[in-house]
C-alpha cells in the first residue's frame, strides 16, 4: 500500500478546513439573510411578498422597508382593517406593474415617509376619499401619479411630489392640504386636476407644472387659500398656468403664476372678489365673469391693511374677457 507523504496530506487537510470554512460562512450568510426579514413585527422588509405578509398579518401599523421592492403584478390594497399603515422607505423604491402600487378604500389613510412609489400605470390609486401623507415621498406614475374617485386629503407637514410620465400628477374630485402641507404635481396632461374644489389650508403650499398643451392647474369650482398659503404654477407649453371656478383668500396669500405666451397665468371663469396677493402673474390674470379683480404685490411691506383691502385694484391688474 503507497504512503501519503506528509506534503500531500497537510495540502489535503488544509483543503479540507477550507471547504468546511467556505459552507460555514455561506450557512451564516443564509441565516443572516432569513434573519433581515420580519414581515410579522415590520422592521425589516425584505421582498414584496413579506410586506403582502405585513399588510395581511403584521402585527403593527409600521413597515420599514430594507431594500428596493417589486410588488409587480400585485397591489397593495389599504382596507379600514389596515386604515393609518405607516411605511418608512429609507430612501427605496416600491414599484408595481398593476393597475396602481397602492390602493386606499373609500375613507382610508396611508402615510408614506422617504420612499419612491414608482407604478407602469397609476401609482396611488383611491376608490373613494382618502388621505395620503409622508414627508419625502416621492410618486411617479407612468399613467397618473395620484387618481381618486373622491376627496383627497393631504395630512399636516406632508412633503408629497406627484409626477406622472404620460398623464397628470395628481386626479381627485376635491383637493384639501391640511396646514403646511406641501404638494407638486407634474405631467403631459396637467399638474393637478381637480373636478370640484381646492382648500389650502394655514402654510399649506401646492405647486402645478407641465410642459404641454393644458392647463398646468384646472379647478373646476373655487380655490381657496387661507393666510400663508401659497400657489405656483407653471406651464411652458401654450395654454394657462392655472384655470379655476374662482379664487377666495382669507389673510396673506402667495400666487406666483406663469402661463402660455398666449394665454394666461391664471384665468377665472368667475371674480366676484377684489383681492390682493404677494407674487406675480405672467401673462396677466383674466377672468371670464364678475366684477371683482386681483391686484399682485412683490414685497410683504407693501401688503394692504384691511381697510385697504376693501378698495377695487386698479382696472389694469386683471384682464377681463370679452363676450
Amino acid at each position: 500500500m503507497q504512503k501519503i507523504s506528509p506534503f500531500v496530506y497537510k495540502l489535503i487537510v488544509l483543503l479540507a478546513l477550507c471547504a468546511m470554512l467556505l459552507a460555514g460562512c455561506a450557512g451564516e450568510e443564509e441565516e443572516a439573510r432569513v434573519e433581515l426579514a420580519d414581515p410579522i413585527g415590520g422592521s425589516s422588509i425584505v421582498t414584496g411578498a413579506d410586506l403582502l405578509a405585513f399588510l395581511e398579518r403584521g402585527e403593527s401599523n409600521t413597515a420599514t422597508l430594507s431594500g428596493d421592492i417589486s410588488l409587480e403584478q400585485e397591489m397593495l390594497r389599504i382596507t379600514k382593517e389596515r386604515d393609518g399603515l405607516v411605511i418608512n422607505g429609507n430612501g427605496f423604491t416600491l414599484s408595481g406593474a398593476g393597475d396602481c402600487v397602492i390602493r386606499l378604500e373609500e375613507g382610508c389613510s396611508v402615510t408614506l415617509n422617504d420612499v419612491v412609489i414608482h407604478s407602469g400605470a397609476d401609482a396611488i390609486g383611491c376608490l373613494g376619499d382618502a388621505s395620503i401623507g409622508g414627508s419625502g415621498l416621492s410618486i411617479v406614475g407612468l399613467g397618473n401619479g395620484i387618481r381618486a374617485a373622491g376627496t383627497v386629503t393631504i395630512l399636516p407637514n406632508s412633503d408629497i411630489q406627484a409626477t406622472a410620465a404620460n398623464g397628470t400628477g395628481l386626479i381627485a374630485a376635491d383637493l384639501i392640504l391640511e396646514a403646511g402641507a406641501s404638494v407638486t404635481g407634474q405631467g403631459p396632461l396637467g399638474g393637478a386636476d381637480i373636478a370640484g374644489s381646492i382648500l389650502l389650508k394655514e402654510g399649506a403650499s401646492l405647486g402645478a407644472f407641465t410642459q404641454e398643451n393644458y392647463n398646468a392647474l384646472k379647478c373646476d369650482s373655487t380655490l381657496t387659500m387661507l393666510d400663508g398659503a401659497s400657489l405656483k404654477v407653471e406651464n411652458s407649453g401654450h395654454y394657462h398656468g392655472a384655470e379655476i371656478g374662482a379664487l377666495s383668500v382669507s389673510g396673506m396669500v402667495t400666487i406666483e403664476a406663469t402661463g402660455g405666451e398666449n394665454s394666461s397665468g391664471l384665468f377665472l371663469f368667475e371674480q366676484l372678489d377684489s383681492i390682493t396677493v404677494l407674487g406675480h402673474c405672467t401673462p396677466a390674470p383674466r377672468f371670464e365673469s364678475g366684477k371683482g379683480s386681483i391686484a399682485f404685490v412683490e414685497d410683504p411691506a407693501d401688503f394692504p391693511s384691511e381697510e385697504e383691502l376693501t378698495q377695487t385694484p386698479a382696472p389694469e391688474e386683471t384682464e377681463q374677457t370679452e363676450d
